[in-house]
């Protein structure tokens, strides 16, 4: 007798079983990937960066929003970044108003677990998006971001920013990155 096939979930299930669950997980074509849990460090950079963010964003036409918020990015793979941002009215896949079907930046603190997913998968299921066109990556053991910009549908630019007395520009908006950095104590060398 052979090994049953594992059985794959449906969107309306998975939908169902995400917004009820304390912690969320990820759908990529029928399999659940939970959400890895973060470092203390990870969630003050987040807020940072989050709340820079919206200071600088509040009365445009842009808007940020932190963890927990579902992203589709196609039919079958439903993500969630750190922070999004969204300009114009957002969209959302039903009356739910929890899963956004645009964003035109994503923002990922990058953690060791995750890293591959975050530079790799993750960053080609954001580029499905039409509305997309930044992605920051933000270091957790040194002042450093990383952005992608979006040149046009197949090309990408990237620029490393680093040091405390550094800047990024996103969205049209300078980011001191001892902001985002602040209260923040990096381990040795």
């Amino acid at each position: 007798m052979g090994a049953l096939a594992p059985t794959k979930s449906t969107i309306e299930e998975y939908l169902a079983l995400d917004r009820a669950a304390e912690l969320k997980c990820e759908y990529r074509d029928g399999e659940f990937f939970p959400l890895a849990s973060v470092s203390f460090r990870h969630a003050r950079i987040a807020l940072h960066m989050g709340s820079a963010l919206d200071r600088r964003l509040r009365g445009g036409p842009c808007l940020a929003a932190i963890s927990p918020i579902r992203v589709r990015v196609s039919p079958t793979k439903y993500v969630y970044p750190d922070i999004v941002v969204v300009c114009g009215e957002p969209s959302f896949t039903d009356e739910q108003v929890d899963t956004l079907t645009d964003m035109k930046l994503a923002v990922e603190v990058i953690s060791p677990s995750t890293e591959d997913y975050d530079y790799g998968g993750k960053f080609a299921f954001y580029r499905r998006l039409e509305s997309f066109s930044e992605y920051l990556l933000v270091s957790q053991i040194e002042a450093k971001v990383e952005i992608f910009r979006k040149q046009s549908p197949t090309s990408w630019t990237l620029d490393t920013i680093a040091g405390l007395d550094a800047s990024v520009k996103v969205l049209d908006i300078d980011i001191p990155l001892a902001e985002i950095y602040e209260g923040i104590v990096f381990d040795p060398a």
